[in-house]
C-alpha cells in the first residue's frame, strides 16, 4: 500500500502524462507514449517503412541466380515466396537432374576402350567401340556367308522352321564385346532374337521351349 501511494504521488507531482513525440498532454492511460494523432501517425510510418523493407527484400532474391541447370538468368520477383527457378522449365530440368543422379548407376571402364561410362551390364561395350566392331565387315556380306556355313533350314537356337530366312543374332552381344564374325553369328527366328536382346547364352532360353 505503502508503494502504491508513493507511485501515486509521483504522478500527481509530474502532473498528467505527455505525448513523447509532441509533448502535449495527451489525456490517455498513463503507460502510453504519444497522444491519438502521434500513435497514428507512428502506426503510418511503421507500416511504410515495414513495406519498403519487404519490397527491398524482394527485389535482392529477385537478383539471385537462377538454380536450374546450366541457366544463369536471375528468378525474378515473387508474390510473396521465395524462388530458386526462373521458370518451370528450369524447375523441372533441375528434379530431373536430382533424380537421375540418385538412380544414375556407376560408370564401368568399358572392355575396348578402357573408358569409364554408364553401361546397362558391367561387361558392356560402350557405343563408339560397338560402332566400331559393327563396321568390321558388310552386314550384306556376312549373312550371306553365315547361311552359307551353318544353313537357315531352322533356328540356331530352338530349330524352329524359318519360312521367311530368318534373322542375324550374335551369340556374344555386340554390346557384350562380341563381334560381327561368322563363328559369332547364326540364324535364328524372329522370336528368339527378339527375346534374347543382349543377353548371352547361358543368362538365356528359348521362352517357347521354356514353356513346354
Amino acid at each position: 500500500m505503502a508503494a502504491r501511494r508513493a507511485r501515486e504521488e509521483a504522478r500527481a507531482a509530474a502532473g498528467a502524462p505527455r505525448c513523447h513525440r509532441c509533448n502535449e498532454p495527451h489525456g490517455r492511460a498513463p503507460w502510453a507514449l504519444y497522444c491519438v494523432r502521434c500513435a497514428e501517425e507512428v502506426d503510418a510510418s511503421r507500416q511504410t517503412e515495414r513495406r519498403k523493407r519487404l519490397e527491398r527484400e524482394r527485389e535482392e532474391a529477385a537478383r539471385k541466380p537462377c538454380q536450374g541447370p546450366k541457366c544463369s538468368k536471375s528468378v525474378g520477383l515473387s508474390n510473396g515466396r521465395d524462388r530458386a527457378y526462373c521458370s518451370d522449365a528450369c524447375r523441372r530440368a533441375a528434379e530431373y537432374v536430382r533424380k537421375r543422379a540418385r538412380t544414375k548407376p556407376e560408370p564401368v571402364p568399358c572392355r575396348r576402350c578402357g573408358k569409364p561410362v554408364v553401361l546397362k551390364f558391367r561387361d558392356t561395350v560402350c557405343r563408339p567401340c560397338q560402332k566400331v566392331q559393327r563396321t568390321v565387315a558388310r552386314r550384306v556380306t556376312l549373312q550371306r556367308r553365315v547361311r552359307k556355313a551353318h544353313g537357315d533350314a531352322g533356328c540356331s537356337h530352338c530349330s524352329a522352321p524359318l519360312p521367311e530366312g530368318g534373322v542375324i543374332d550374335h551369340l556374344i552381344p555386340i554390346s557384350r564385346g562380341g563381334l560381327s564374325t561368322v563363328a559369332n553369328m547364326r540364324v535364328v527366328c524372329v522370336l528368339c532374337n527378339a527375346s534374347k536382346k543382349d543377353q548371352l547364352m547361358d543368362e538365356w532360353s528359348p521362352p517357347h521351349l521354356t514353356l513346354s
